[in-house]
């Protein structure tokens, strides 16, 4: 009986090993898929996950953006799972994975890095007008298409822009997405500014830090600026941050992208999330089947809101 006691143990752990060594591990990775192209817009998207994992609702925006952005760098605030390289080395150019604890402002400082290490800068013609983009993993993609917004944003003729921007603090284009032209990305004034930002105690101090006074540093250096949904048209809503309203901004403004703070308690949320996630469900389908796959996985508490 013994001995069958000690044979089912040493099987057990055989068994264990044998388990975690098929995990996927996690890496420290800087990979170059494919060199940088000249005179190509560039995203710098910035991504964080707890668990090195990359969500379907991520795929999907760098799909859309491979569209706009024939060149991206994937910079993540954390190590990679090793099976996840894979499903990203078809979109993006670059991939970064390690912690450096700056948030997404530190990997936006770190892809300017690798753009001016390759050489690209050296060769833009201002005929072709090859855009810079900052975007992350903190918006949900709603749009079938970002070649719209480009194309209504032009129209605008502006130095830089985004999608929404904030009154609190002072007025300022959010950082979930921002382009910038060469005229903006290869000054001095811009390379300074992206230097200077370092590890912070928390989100909202860098927030506050680099977020907030960015757009007016930008306009003290002589660029101008819009945005996709001008602020003033927001102005009957009462909060500065008007993602607080995400039913509004989707079913008045068709917003193209939803912050994915919406399904957590970092946002004072003013609409129900229940008629939030109905209209995602109605509207946006294939959005709706990559956030519930999302707040699943991360066990968010307003899952139960979306009645299925």
């Amino acid at each position: 009986m013994k001995k069958l006691l000690i044979t089912s143990i040493i099987i057990l752990l055989m068994l264990g090993a044998l388990w975690y060594a098929m995990q996927p591990k996690l890496i420290n990775i800087d990979k170059e898929i494919s060199a940088l192209k000249a005179n190509t817009t560039t995203t710098i998207y910035a991504a964080y996950s707890s668990d090195g994992s990359v969500s379907d609702y991520v795929i999907s925006y760098l799909r859309a953006l491979k569209e706009v952005s024939p060149n991206i760098i994937y910079i993540t605030d954390n190590p990679l799972r090793s099976d996840e390289i894979e499903k990203l080395s078809p979109l993006v150019n670059r991939i970064v994975a390690q912690r450096h604890g700056e948030y997404d402002w530190g990997s936006y400082k770190r892809g300017l890095e690798i753009i001016e290490k390759s050489g690209i800068l050296k060769e833009i013609h201002k005929e072709k007008q090859p855009l810079l983009i900052f975007a992350n993993d903190s918006t949900l993609l709603l749009a079938a298409s970002l070649q719209p917004l480009f194309s209504e944003m032009k129209k605008k003729n502006v130095d830089f822009w985004g999608i929404t921007a904030n009154q609190d603090g002072t007025y300022h284009l959010q950082s979930y997405f921002l382009v910038f032209s060469p005229k903006v990305y290869t000054s001095a004034s811009f390379k300074t500014y992206l230097q200077a930002v370092k590890a912070e105690k928390d989100g909202l101090s860098v927030a506050y830090r680099y977020e907030v006074p960015f757009t007016q540093y930008l306009a003290e250096s002589g660029f101008s600026s819009a945005s996709y949904i001008p602020y003033k048209e927001l102005s009957y809503l009462p909060l500065n941050d008007k993602n607080c309203y995400p039913l509004t901004l989707m079913s008045k403004y068709n917003i193209p992208l939803l912050k994915m703070r919406t399904f957590t308690d970092r946002l004072n949320v003013q609409e129900p999330r229940r008629l939030v996630f109905n209209w995602l469900k109605t509207h946006h389908q294939q959005a709706y089947k990559e956030l519930m796959t999302h707040l699943r996985k991360i066990k968010s508490p307003y899952v139960k809101e979306a009645r299925e």
